[in-house]
Formats: structure tokens, sequence, C-alpha cells
């Protein structure tokens, strides 16, 4: 299976596909505005997604800083060029809310060829991994409907290496949406993960994690194709991804599958 095609088919999923490929465990609207909540898990499924502008947007605020002080989170809010009211970026700065974690929306049209990918150069090892040479025989992939105990501590022992993840939480929150998970395996063990989520005719890819030891195999290449391979099945025609900014070396690997930036967003939290 080929990687994903640079189109004309480049418009970035709506936020509520997004949404819909990554859920939080709780909810809340507050006068337009959709609060989400999953115990701090991931900034996606802990922010406040702007979608109406609200009548006072002071009073909306003071409730949001409210319902996550209540929960012990800091209140995040995405900020991208739908958010509502159009000025929002600006009165959360002048609220104190510091700009953190820029992100781009990467985008492709699956492509409907079964040719095999060519191998790339190589790009300097990076989180989730890099091109590498064509994928090592040794490594097997699976593919499953939910995250068995192997894919979670497989993608969490890189995610939150340093610790503090709640295993219940993460596990809630991935299997939140449909989705396909992909584990690559060695004689070893887990080498890498891989999950994608369907909402539409999109998946949203995400997860994507190598181990360690087994970078500079091309594992990432392979778990994003085959991901999209098996999602094609399930009729996905358009895939998207999240890439922070400052992630070099993933966003290098992606534009290598064919992905290109379609939009950004970011967050104010305080």
């Amino acid at each position: 299976m080929a990687g994903p095609t640079s189109t004309d088919r480049t418009e970035a999923p709506s936020a509520a596909i997004e949404a819909a490929t990554w859920r939080p465990l709780e909810t809340v609207e507050v006068d337009g505005w959709t609060l989400g909540f999953a115990g701090g898990f991931t900034r996606r499924a802990n922010s406040v997604l702007p979608v109406s502008a609200p009548a006072d947007v002071a009073v909306a605020l003071e409730r949001v800083e409210a319902a996550y002080a209540g929960r012990g989170l800091p209140a995040v809010v995405r900020v991208d060029a739908d958010a509502q009211p159009t000025d929002l970026d600006r009165l959360l700065a002048a609220r104190g809310y510091a700009a953190v974690a820029t992100t781009l929306v990467m985008v492709g049209a699956v492509p409907d060829t079964a040719a095999p990918l060519e191998t790339a150069e190589p790009a300097d090892p990076g989180d989730p991994g890099d091109p590498g040479d064509p994928g090592d025989p040794g490594d097997r992939v699976d593919v499953a409907d939910a995250p068995d105990d192997d894919w979670l501590a497989g993608w969490l022992d890189v995610k939150a290496a340093g610790g503090g993840a709640d295993p219940g939480v993460a596990r809630a929150v991935v299997a939140g949406s449909p989705a396909l998970y992909l584990t690559a395996r060695d004689g070893a063990g887990v080498t890498g993960v891989a999950r994608a989520a369907l909402a539409g005719d999109w998946v949203g890819l995400s997860c994507l994690m190598v181990a360690p030891r087994a970078r500079r195999r091309g594992l990432a290449r392979t778990l994003s194709t085959r991901a999209v391979a098996e999602a094609a099945q399930r009729g996905a025609r358009r895939v998207f991804l999240q890439v922070e900014a400052s992630n070099a070396p993933a966003r290098a690997l992606y534009e290598r599958l064919g992905l290109t930036v379609a939009d950004q967003y970011h967050y104010r939290q305080r």
C-alpha cells in the first residue's frame, strides 16, 4: 500500500471530525463552547473547543476556569481559525493565558494503488521514529479493533516515559472512538504501535510510537502505511494527523509519506 498522496483534497478536517477521533471522557457545554475532561490525559481531551461565540466571553471564561479548577486541571483553550469569538486569542492573552503547543494538521488523500513505498532518505532519529530502511522482516504487525495490554504498554512506555499517566484513563481515551490498533513485534516484544481512528471518510492517525531499541528499522513508515491501508478497506478516503510544529523529525516523516500542512492551531493555557 502506498502512502497518502498530496492532491487537491488538502482541506483540513472539521473540528467535529477531529473531536470524533479523540474523545474526552466527559464533555460540558458552556454557552457555545464544549469543555472536554479526561483526567488531564492529553491536551486534546482536556481542553475547550470554542465553536460558537458566547454572549459574554468573560463570564464564559469564569465558568471554564471554575470547571477545570474543580477537577484539579488548568484551563486550556484550543485556538484555531474557526475559534469564536474571532478575537478570542487576544482576549485569552489579556487574561494571562500562555500560548503553548503550536500544532500542525497534516492531510493527504488515501491512494487507490497498492504499490509499495520507495525507501526514503534516512532522517535523524526522533520521536516517533524515522523513515530509516524498509521495515525489518522480523517485525510482525498485528491489527486489532481494541487496544490490548501490549499495545497500551508499548505506547505509554514512550508517550509517558516519565510516568504519571493513568493506564485506565489512557485506555478509555484511546478506545473512546472507533479505531484500529496496530502493534509491531519482534522476538523480544513490542517494537511499535499506531492508532487509526475512523470518522466519516477520514482516518486520523495517532499514537505512532517506536521503541528506542527498534528505531531506524522503518517501523514508523511501516505502521503508518499499514494503518492507512487498513483504514482504506473500511472506507477511508482522506487521512489527517496532528503533530507539534516543534517535532521536526516526525514532520519530515509525514512529508515523505505525502502529507501536507492544511491548518494549524495552538492552545492557550492558564
